[in-house]
């Protein structure tokens, strides 16, 4: 038997022959995997587009004209791709080692598995129990590549289920696709999008949004697929959900920057709250009830606790997932190693936590629980974790708990219905079906076995098969946008220069584009978009600013100056541009115009230690050594500076001052905090000004070995 990694070797270079259109040699290389699967059906299928090649090559041999030839050659291509992805499937069936795997064997087993029909026939008409549930979602998820006659019947099957089982198996049917790629089930995706309840819909435009993140090379050219699509740009409720389920996925992808603020920041930051603190003695308890505690309100009204609570609000307000960081930790339940528990409609009579919720405390306390639960805006996957988690707990600390709840008033009730109404919304569904998947790809204990969807391209606009679906103006805005406020400032261009194609560009757009490409490091590019945005909206102070800050970079000083001073005649009272007007200004070796805007800034804030430097670098530059001293002092006497910067440049000092020993004590401080390597780096970065204040150049590397010696 072939070693699994070289079957898998081979299975790579016949896929790499294919895309590169040499058949002829991966028809060859592909026969090794033939050989070895000894699968009836796919060798079949392989001497079928052998021969036909060989009659194909025969005839072009002959002169022989056939307009269909390269309609036939694609679909050989297309075919050998499919058979290649089959041919290690069922190798890997014998010995492969993950869930996939011994799920295929596992069902392999099955009567009810052979055929799409017998697997109708199975399910019947009876009510379908969990372990069922699970059967039919393994058998669909590894199911071999359909017939179209199995498409119909599988989606014919899914649309007569109850909808929380009919919204699992196209969980499974989106698992299938993104394994083995099959066309037609990603056809039945389209045909279950039309299910009258939202939880099927919704997740099956998921699947199409998800399918072709993955295998977009693909289905572009499948004829099939593309008419489909087509089919669906008129229809704007479906454009809509495909463009929701965008901003769902690229919304996740930033789920795992979010927990780390939630678990570093936000929760240590509540975890401080003065009411948090343990009464030791149980002396506090003597204390009046209504005397406010006056370190609560100054805890409320510090400035980290304000921002931290902004910085929730805002992700809260725009649909961010905050709840990952929480329930994280609750995904080690023996319930989540069953693979579709993961994709489960929440649903309260689950044999897993039907104990919990069956539950009818005097106090109506765990009917609060459940409708509160039911009601909130966690995902599916959560809800499930936070009962399983409430089940876990002794009795009696329930119980403690129900104490603490309110008690269900007629009010509560009407706002709990009020809020769950809010949740069955299809962007509500959408949003929830994509956090279950985060989850899944993130937290499920074998997820390494499995491609991670949400580290692909999640951009849907470079998906050619939905290319007609995204192109709205306004929705590639609001992707730009939102890419854009992320910081992802490659993709936002992209998004910016992809609405410029179809709106033309506009002030706001070219400021934006100028933006990203400062962020990315493009500076002439950036100079490009700025120019253009100062010609649609000239005088404008950001733009003014952002060319100088671009030019300055690229060491083009005199076009910097000349936008600063403009910027500087329409905000002559910034204190930062003052800053970078007079930095321009002394590299320029200006040093009279230079010093007029530090001291200007020294005087209207003379604990700057920024403009202390300024002051004290141009001193040093322009010569005035008793200035330059005096202000090295001040950094030096403030406890803000001595770093790295500060003490080579007092070094420089009291060389220019011909102080020598003391010249070098300071750059052996810089030294220290440093290494040999970039102590040399910073040396040399200054000698064109240590040259231009009257050092020889033969001095400098004299000094740096008497400083490392």
């Amino acid at each position: 038997m072939m070693d699994i990694n070289k079957t898998e070797e081979i299975h790579a270079e016949v896929a790499e022959l294919l895309r590169n259109e040499q058949l002829l040699a991966a028809l060859e290389k592909m026969k090794l995997l033939v050989n070895e699967a000894s699968d009836w059906n796919l060798r079949s299928e392989y001497d079928n587009i052998a021969e036909t090649y060989d009659r194909m090559l025969h005839f072009i041999e002959r002169d022989m004209a056939d307009p269909d030839r390269g309609v036939i050659y694609y679909n050989m291509l297309m075919k050998g791709l499919t058979l290649n992805d089959r041919l290690l499937r069922i190798i890997h069936m014998q010995v492969g080692t993950t869930l996939y795997y011994k799920t295929l064997r596992e069902v392999f087993r099955l009567p009810q598995a052979r055929t799409m029909h017998e697997l109708s026939e199975w399910i019947g008409d009876e009510t379908i129990g969990n372990e069922k549930m699970q059967t039919l979602f393994n058998i669909l998820w590894t199911s071999d590549v359909w017939s179209p006659n199995d498409r119909e019947i599988a989606v014919s099957l899914i649309n007569r289920l109850p909808e929380n089982v009919a919204s699992l198996c196209v969980s499974a049917v989106t698992m299938a696709f993104i394994h083995l790629y099959d066309p037609q089930k990603f056809l039945s995706l389209f045909d279950l999008y039309t299910h009258p309840a939202t939880v099927v819909n919704q997740r099956a435009i998921a699947g199409i949004a998800i399918g072709c993140m993955v295998h977009d090379n693909r289905m572009r050219n499948n004829h099939e697929i593309v008419h489909c699509a087509e089919l669906r740009e008129e229809d704007s409720v479906f454009r809509k959900a495909l463009e929701e389920v965008q901003m769902q996925i690229l919304r996740a992808r930033e789920t795992e920057k979010i927990s780390k603020f939630m678990n570093e920041e936000f929760i240590p930051e509540m975890m401080k709250n003065p009411i948090l603190k343990k009464d030791k003695t149980g002396l506090d308890s003597l204390a009046a009830e209504d005397s406010m505690n006056p370190e609560w309100e100054k805890w409320i009204e510090s400035k980290d606790v304000k921002n931290k609570m902004n910085i929730m609000n805002e992700l809260y307000t725009t649909g961010a997932d905050i709840h990952m960081a929480s329930f994280a930790n609750m995904k080690n339940f023996p319930f989540f190693r069953e693979i579709s528990n993961w994709f489960l409609p929440f649903d309260a009579q689950h044999p897993a936590i039907s104990s919990i919720t069956s539950q009818e405390q005097e106090d109506s306390q765990m009917t609060f629980f459940k409708r509160m639960i039911e009601s909130s805006e966690f995902c599916d996957s959560d809800c499930y974790s936070l009962y399983l988690f409430l089940a876990s707990l002794p009795q009696n600390t329930r119980q403690m708990m129900g104490r603490q709840v309110p008690t269900l008033s007629e009010e509560i009730k009407e706002q709990l219905e009020e809020l769950n109404k809010k949740q069955g919304s299809p962007e509500q569904v959408c949003k929830k079906y994509i956090q279950n998947l985060y989850r899944f790809y993130k937290l499920f204990s074998r997820r390494h076995e499995f491609t991670d969807i949400f580290n692909e391209e999640a951009n849907l606009q470079y998906c050619d098969t939905l290319a007609g679906l995204l192109d709205s103006s306004t929705h590639i805005n609001d992707v730009a946008a939102f890419l854009f406020k992320e910081k992802r400032y490659d993709e936002a261009n992209d998004m910016f220069h992809a609405l410029e194609m179809k709106t033309l560009p506009t002030f706001e757009t070219a400021q934006k584009r100028g933006f990203c490409m400062q962020q990315l490091g493009q500076y002439e590019e950036a100079i490009g978009q700025y120019k253009q945005a100062d010609l649609m909206h000239p005088d404008n102070l950001w733009t003014l600013i952002h060319l100088a800050q671009c030019y300055n970079t690229l060491e083009q000083v005199e076009e910097a100056t000349s936008y600063y001073l403009k910027a500087e005649a329409i905000a002559p009272d910034d204190l930062s541009l003052q800053l970078q007007v007079g930095n321009c200004l002394g590299k320029l070796g200006h040093y009279d115009e230079a010093f007029k805007r530090f001291f200007k800034v020294h005087y209207l804030d003379e604990s700057s230690i920024t403009v202390w430097r300024a002051i004290a670098w141009y001193s040093l530059m322009a010569g005035k050594m008793e200035q330059a001293a005096r202000f090295y002092k001040l950094i030096e006497e403030s406890g803000k500076g001595n770093n790295a910067g500060d003490l080579l440049n007092m070094g420089h000092l009291h060389w220019l001052d011909k102080h020598y020993n003391k010249a070098i004590s300071y750059y052996k401080q810089c030294l220290q905090l440093t290494d040999k390597e970039q102590f040399r780096e910073l040396m040399m970065s200054d000698a064109d000004s240590l040259l231009q204040a009257g050092i020889p150049m033969m001095d400098i590397p004299l000094i740096i070995d008497l400083v490392e010696r």
